[in-house]
């Protein structure tokens, strides 16, 4: 059967009913959907062809139910008796309104309403509820690709039942006795009656909190896996080297595993580990290796040549490292990390991006960086390519009121040695030039950077000042 959806909210009705409809027999489809079988006849003396089935739902849409499963167009059947089906659409909380028309579109109502109540999803059938080691496992039958509500020790949660009819959950329960309920969920049809039954968790076993791994005096990395036993679902904290404490709950067999716990020392340490239970164990062990790695470049936009001239645009990053380590990252603190770049044999390692489209993986903000050999992130800015200063040349003797000149893409900040700040706007070739001073005899550094919080990304120009009327100026 197709069902199509007609907006309106007024079906029209005849001066009187032309077609007699009678609809009984209802039960819901054998499968998960939310729709209903049924018998469906009608009489309709004189008339000779066929007629069209509606339903009207509460906010007065309709819907054409045309054709039965077998694809039989109704309009097209003699008038009688035959099996039918409908999706739910409900008329109230409980019932769908059913009418006769003529027409495939714009229906006028040439039958009376006929209001069926919608059936109740059977319950499911063959529940059952186990202990599962302070875990209940709940089992049952349902009706295929239905929806079940499974419900324990004050918790619930739904679970889809499989196409062969059988459903299965594995919720946490404590200690003692509790009373296990499940419910078919009827999506558009009424929801069964709750079944229920009967389920004790037995106490959790008495397991000792003990160290597995790390074994004493072995040799580690700053980061290593801890594991060990304790009484099941009791809290475990563990902590290395002075490193920041790492929790976890042991499972209902006892077991627990920490995968990352971090030392912020390294040779001999002491891993320290405390239970819920109020119990506790250390260890030696040798933390032997804490990878170097640093980041001199972080980059994004539009980068130029020392004459000007424009490379590209995107994203450039540079740092160094011991060889053979992976650069990550990701641009937030809940993303997978991801290999930026790979440190060489001479201890450096680059990534740049400055073709677009495509889009470089990161753009300016904020930017998380580590090494899987020592997986503490550190947190970077993605800054934009600083100022170019051409002249004067870094260590070069100038006058009291030195030029200053060079390239740059957008408006950018020169900072003084006294501190006072100055706007330079490049021109249109992206040249700039500025008169400073005056400055006394003496070392001098100019700063420029592009943003006011920049930190990494700027260019510095140290000059020296001579005593012009004394010694002219000239270079080294």
């Amino acid at each position: 059967m197709t069902t199509h959806e007609k907006k309106t909210s007024d079906a029209g009705s005849a001066s009187t009913a032309a077609i007699s409809l009678h609809i009984s027999n209802v039960t819901p489809v054998s499968e998960g959907e939310a729709a209903v079988d049924f018998t469906l006849s009608a009489e309709a003396p004189g008339m000779s062809h066929g007629y069209t089935l509606w339903s009207e739902d509460a906010e007065g849409t309709l819907f054409r139910h045309s054709a039965t499963k077998a694809y039989a167009e109704l309009h097209r059947l003699p008038f009688g008796t035959f099996p039918w089906w409908a999706p739910a659409r409900l008329h109230t909380a409980t019932h769908m309104r059913f009418f006769a028309a003529l027409e495939w579109e714009n229906p006028t109502r040439i039958s009376d309403y006929v209001d069926v109540i919608l059936p109740p999803v059977p319950a499911p059938t063959e529940f059952a509820a186990r202990d599962g080691g302070l875990k209940v496992v709940g089992t049952g039958r349902a009706r295929p690709r239905s929806k079940v509500l499974f419900s324990v020790a004050g918790q619930s949660t739904i679970v889809e039942v499989r196409v062969d009819g059988r459903w299965q959950v594995v919720m946490d329960a404590p200690e003692g006795r509790h009373k296990a309920t499940a419910v078919s969920l009827g999506g558009g049809l009424p929801d069964s009656a709750s079944v229920s039954t009967s389920v004790v968790v037995a106490p959790a076993p008495d397991i000792p909190l003990l160290l597995l791994f790390p074994e004493v005096g072995r040799k580690i990395t700053r980061l290593t896996r801890v594991t060990g036993t304790a009484r099941p679902r009791s809290k475990v904290e563990a902590s290395l080297g002075g490193g920041p404490v790492v929790s976890t709950e042991a499972n209902p067999g006892g077991a627990w595993e920490m995968p990352e716990v971090r030392s912020d020392a390294s040779g001999e340490v002491t891993l320290f580990v405390e239970s819920s239970t109020g119990e506790a164990a250390q260890r030696t062990v040798n933390v032997e290796y804490f990878p170097q790695w640093e980041v001199t470049q972080l980059v994004a936009g539009r980068f130029l040549e020392e004459d000007g001239t424009e490379i590209g645009t995107g994203i450039m990053a540079k740092g160094s490292g011991d060889p053979g380590d992976v650069i990550q990252y990701r641009t937030r603190s809940n993303d997978d990390w991801t290999d930026l770049a790979t440190v060489d044999e001479e201890r450096a390692w680059r990534f740049d991006h400055l073709t677009i489209p495509p889009h470089p993986p990161f753009q300016r903000g904020r930017l998380f960086l580590r090494t899987p050999g020592d997986p503490e992130e550190r947190v970077y800015i993605v800054e934009p390519p600083p100022p170019i200063i051409s002249t004067p040349r870094d260590g070069y003797t100038t006058g009291a009121n030195p030029e200053f000149s060079g390239f740059a893409t957008n408006v950018f900040t020169l900072q003084l040695p006294d501190g006072t700040k100055q706007r330079i706007r490049p021109e249109n070739d992206r040249s700039w030039r500025a008169v400073l001073g005056p400055f006394a005899p003496g070392i001098h550094t100019v700063i420029a950077y592009s943003t006011p919080d920049a930190g990494r990304e700027v260019s510095r120009c140290t000059f020296v000042v001579v005593d012009e009327s004394a010694h002219g100026t000239h270079v080294p």
